[in-house]
């Protein structure tokens, strides 16, 4: 029965694909270009650092860090019996390449009914994973992959919404069982991908009573040690004026030198910078600076400093304001 069902839901998925590879998406062109704006941002080799932030059954002895660096490779596959959007996901302990712990195949469509800025991102395992290590590199195994040998991952489906150049979104509900033949726990992973950005943070639950037993998040190498994670919200306003701000969307970045992209319903596009101790405003002093400007130009349309451990900084254009505060506190500054 459980194979029957396996067989089943992955029969779904290769319908599906097959549907949409002949243009039958009923969502049309811009949910397609959706779908093929998150496989250019999220493919690309990341460098994150992982850390366990809470675990209730406390850390053991033996275990003197509780991070660890961890390299991810996410490629576009070519499988067109599967679909024409496609990656490959290949995570390993950067010591480690050859020992890879999570193998996944991520096909990615449009989500019926959710407009067109929401992608649902089926995730396919291996049955023999070692027979298809570092499938990236030899388009040769890709040729003798085949349906037989996926399993799927019932209830762990992902569905990322595109905000501004950032997506952003997780498993939903409680269907994601960390183990189908021990289904005592289960996963709520969230996820934000965006130029270099990979983050996450994945968190077990116990199915009895929802109580959290662990919580890791992934950031990338440098920041985590080196910077603070911001929020920034920014409001636009349609006529010009500042009494007609509304909120537009919401970008996440960090302080050393992170960027973020967005796009305003009139068609143009804008960079958000913010910079600490990567780029010295002072000599004397160190300061938190937020610099906005437009793409395509290279003057700033404008500019803000504050003290380094300030708890939020912003710039206002009048028909634009941008505030940013931080996810966390900061690392490098004692209380």
């Amino acid at each position: 029965m459980r194979c029957l069902l396996i067989a089943s839901l992955l029969f779904a998925v290769v319908s599906a694909a097959s549907g949409a590879a002949a243009g039958q998406a009923p969502e049309g062109s811009d949910a397609q270009a959706t779908v093929a704006a998150l496989v250019e941002s999220w493919s690309g080799v990341y460098d994150d650092l992982e850390q366990v932030i809470f675990d209730e059954r406390g850390l053991s002895p033996l275990v003197t860090d509780d991070t660890r660096r961890i390299r991810t490779i996410i490629a576009p596959v070519a499988l067109p019996w599967l679909g024409k959007s496609v990656l490959y996901l290949e995570e390993f302990l950067q010591d480690d390449p050859d020992d890879p712990r999570r193998q996944v195949l991520l096909w990615l469509a449009p989500e019926r009914g959710s407009g067109t800025d929401t992608v649902r991102v089926r995730q396919l395992t291996f049955r023999e994973p070692e027979r298809w290590r570092h499938l990236y590199q030899h388009p040769e195994r890709l040729e003798k992959l085949r349906l037989s040998d996926l399993a799927s991952m019932p209830g762990c489906d992902l569905l990322l919404t595109r905000d501004g150049d950032q997506f952003r979104g997780g498993t939903v509900g409680r269907n994601c069982l960390e183990s189908t033949g021990h289904p005592q726990h289960y996963v709520d992973y969230q996820l934000l991908v965006g130029d270099g950005l990979n983050w996450y943070r994945k968190r077990l639950f116990r199915l009895d009573d929802d109580e959290l037993v662990t919580e890791t998040v992934g950031f990338n190498w440098f920041e985590l040690h080196q910077a603070r994670l911001f929020a920034c919200r920014v409001r636009w306003s349609r006529s010009g004026r500042a009494a007609d701000l509304a909120p537009l969307t919401i970008v996440d970045l960090h302080d050393q030198g992170g960027s973020a992209r967005f796009t305003t319903p009139d068609g143009h596009s804008y960079e958000l910078e913010l910079h600490s101790g990567d780029w010295p405003f002072d000599t004397n002093r160190d300061a938190l600076i937020l610099i906005l400007r437009e793409l395509g130009s290279g003057a700033p349309l404008a500019s803000s400093w504050t003290g380094l451990d300030a708890k939020q900084i912003s710039v206002s254009l009048g028909a634009m304001d941008v505030r940013c505060g931080p996810i966390a506190p900061n690392p490098n500054v004692r209380s």
